[in-house]
């Protein structure tokens, strides 16, 4: 079988590309012929980078997305992408399954082939907007945008990539329980939620008074929250391992360097890749994960693999892997997360090795058997569909 994974970004060797990696592993010990279409894969600095070499029969190029102007950009992304997606379906008769890993902007119903979606960010089906300040339940925490502007200027764009339409032929896998309920509300064909793959190769160490988070440094990830709460308890250290890519530095100048310049004293930047400090994890008393976002963060499943205790808001992924594991906390407000990790420092109440083992549940060996299990079609699916 002959198989196709569309990934257009490579470069910034985060948690997608660990899960797109995995994605083509799993389909090549099936035994398939797996092709990865991408703009700027390379070979040597995933391996650098992941300690795998995946096994390719071959690296079909996509086209950059060059913005002509500061403005609109979701709207001009929109308008390049659809160009070439018809090119590149054209393609997609040579396969049996294609594969999206990253967005949903590339998904193009394929002639021939059976289409599945990765589904981790509802911001690429353009539910946009704030989310619940509610204790985590099951359902989808997103809300569609109230804005005047953005509705119709996010339908515009959802109509020129036909996302409706595109979704309903394709198999969507939630990687986290409110995301599939998400997908139920629009009524988008997918299987019950999988857990994305989290890399257990960091062990826990000796562990310090420290707090740590490991994040691309863009808005979403709520890192004015993490330096509050540092601002808040000056007795421990807090290390913000940071990524930015070239692109989110051309979205967001300055964003970082903002950030950067108001951080309180006890907080250590580090703008380096996670595989070249280790210590940063298996050192850490604490992951402090402040992001709100419906996936199931794959840094902070890590950090739990390195001993770390896991403390998040209260909605959201993170409150979804505190409740899966049974231990950390979850916080409703930034003097509550304060407190919570003061105690998770002073008296913890789970040993890291504890810790570890539940965070064996979710290690990349049970998500490519998932893969697998949905390549073959025996995968549950959403009871809906």
């Amino acid at each position: 079988m002959k198989v196709l994974v569309v990934h257009p970004r490579f470069g910034v060797f985060g948690g997608g590309e660990f899960l797109a990696i995995n994605v083509m592993q799993a389909l090549h010990e099936m035994g398939h012929d797996v092709y990865l279409r991408s703009i700027d894969y390379s070979e040597e600095g995933v391996e650098r980078a992941f300690g795998i070499k995946p096994s390719l029969a071959g690296i079909l190029p996509l086209a950059d997305f060059k913005p002509r102007f500061r403005k609109a950009l979701a709207l001009q992304r929109a308008i390049s992408v659809k160009r070439q997606r018809g090119k590149v379906a054209r393609t997609y008769m040579q396969f049996d399954q294609v594969w999206h890993t990253q967005t949903a902007y590339w998904v193009e119903s394929p002639p021939g082939a059976r289409l599945f979606n990765i589904f981790y960010d509802p911001t690429d089906i353009f539910i946009i907007g704030s989310i619940y300040s509610k204790q985590y339940t099951g359902e989808s925490i997103i809300r569609i945008p109230s804005s005047t502007f953005k509705k119709p200027y996010y339908y515009f764009i959802k109509r020129i990539l036909r996302t409706d339409v595109e979704l309903r032929n394709a198999l969507s896998i939630p990687l986290s329980r409110s995301l599939e309920v998400t997908l139920s509300k629009f009524h988008y064909p997918h299987t019950v939620f999988i857990t994305a793959p989290a890399s257990l190769k960091f062990k826990p160490g000796l562990k310090k008074k420290q707090v740590a988070l490991v994040t691309r440094m863009t808005t979403h990830k709520r890192i004015e929250d993490f330096l509050a709460i540092a601002r808040m308890l000056p007795q421990y250290r807090f290390v913000l391992l940071g990524a930015i890519s070239e692109t989110e530095r051309r979205l967001m100048p300055g964003y970082a360097d903002n950030l950067i310049k108001v951080k309180p004293s006890n907080v250590d930047y580090i703008e380096k890749r996670l595989w070249t400090v280790p210590e940063v994890l298996e050192e850490s008393a604490v992951y402090l994960y402040p992001a709100i976002e419906e996936a199931i963060n794959i840094s902070f499943m890590q950090g739990c693999g390195a001993g770390c205790i896991p403390v998040a808001p209260d909605v959201g992924g993170g409150a979804e892997l505190i409740n899966k594991l049974k231990l950390g906390y979850t916080y409703t407000d930034l003097r509550e997360a304060a407190n919570s990790i003061a105690e998770a420092i002073e008296h913890p109440k789970w040993s890291p090795q504890e810790i570890r083992t539940r965070a064996e549940a979710f290690d990349e060996a049970h998500f490519r058997d998932n893969i697998k299990s949905i390549s073959k079609g025996e995968y549950p699916l959403s009871r809906e569909n």
